[in-house]
């Protein structure tokens, strides 16, 4: 008897167990890719290798453009910057930031800095307008999609680094 409760108790406590491990939240990678509209974004974080979204375990924000931002870029902007190792690598990074920063958290901050690899530091600026946030000229359209190695802040607009064209042209290959 005593056997048959042993049992018992360890297979609910396994069941209790693999149900909190299936309700965790999924890597940043592995969201966006569940969410289905962030696929030109993803596709840059294929082709620069960032294991950060993949694999890392943060803390990290991240300001996920969707697919409707990207397609607001000048025709061919993605085609030059996706020909560019370096750029394509900068432009994911330039959407990922250290720490776990939810939207509200970010107006104390006022400016951070990405994880971009240019030369120049590439700060992004936030601030709250009329109950809205903002990153630089994007608005954060979906606050706060947590995440296993952080949060995602979705965003309405691709963020350009410094390398980017301050008009509507794209910019030249490295």
């Amino acid at each position: 008897m005593r056997i048959k409760i042993a049992l018992i108790t360890l297979l609910l406590v396994l069941l209790s167990v693999g149900t909190a491990l299936s309700q965790a939240p999924l890597n940043m990678y592995d969201t966006l890719k569940a969410a289905g509209n962030f696929k030109t974004f993803l596709s840059a974080v294929d082709k620069a290798n960032v294991q950060t979204l993949k694999q890392m375990p943060g803390d990290f924000t991240l300001f996920a453009p969707t697919d409707e931002a990207f397609a607001k870029l000048p025709a061919g902007t993605m085609d030059k910057i996706m020909a560019s190792d370096a750029r394509v690598q900068d432009l994911v990074y330039y959407h990922i930031t250290p720490g776990k920063y939810m939207a509200k958290d970010l107006v104390a901050l006022k400016v951070c800095k990405t994880l971009c690899p240019t030369a120049a530091p590439e700060l992004l600026n936030l601030k709250e307008v009329g109950g809205k946030y903002t990153v630089n000229t994007a608005n954060i359209i979906k606050p706060d999609v947590v995440a296993s190695n952080g949060v995602i802040q979705v965003i309405d607009a691709v963020l350009m680094p410094t390398w980017a064209p301050k008009s509507s042209s794209p910019p030249a290959t490295k």
